[in-house]
C-alpha cells in the first residue's frame, strides 16, 4: 500500500557557527512524528524514517487520513514536502528495536 503524508519543513533555526539553517520537521497528521536535519536531502531521509517508525506498528485501518495541501497552513519560513513510501517495501533492518 502506498502511504503519503505532508511534512512541514521549518527553516527558522539559524546556526551562526555553521552559517546555515537547521530544519525542524513535523507532520500535521501525525503529531508524534518529529525530527530535524541540516539540509533538505537529510531532511527528506529523516522525514521518511520517522514517518515509517511512527506507522510501522499501526494497523492499516488506523492510519490517520492525510490532509490535502490546501488544508496545511505554512508559516513564513516553512514549506510542505510530500513524503511517500510503499508499506510492502520498508527496509526494517535499518531500525533497531530494543523492547523485543
Amino acid at each position: 500500500m502506498r502511504v503519503s503524508y505532508y511534512a512541514v519543513f521549518n527553516y527558522d533555526e539559524y546556526d551562526k557557527s555553521e552559517e546555515k539553517y537547521g530544519i525542524s520537521i513535523t507532520f500535521p497528521d501525525i503529531p508524534e512524528a518529529n525530527t530535524c536535519a541540516r539540509n533538505y536531502a537529510e531532511g527528506a531521509n529523516m522525514a521518511l524514517d520517522i514517518l515509517q517508525l511512527c506507522l510501522i506498528d499501526s494497523e492499516i485501518e488506523a492510519y490517520p487520513k492525510p490532509s490535502s495541501i490546501e488544508n496545511i497552513r505554512l508559516g513564513k519560513n516553512e514549506k510542505a514536502v510530500l513524503i511517500q513510501y510503499d508499506t510492502d517495501k520498508i527496509d526494517i533492518s535499518k531500525f533497531k528495536f530494543f523492547n523485543e
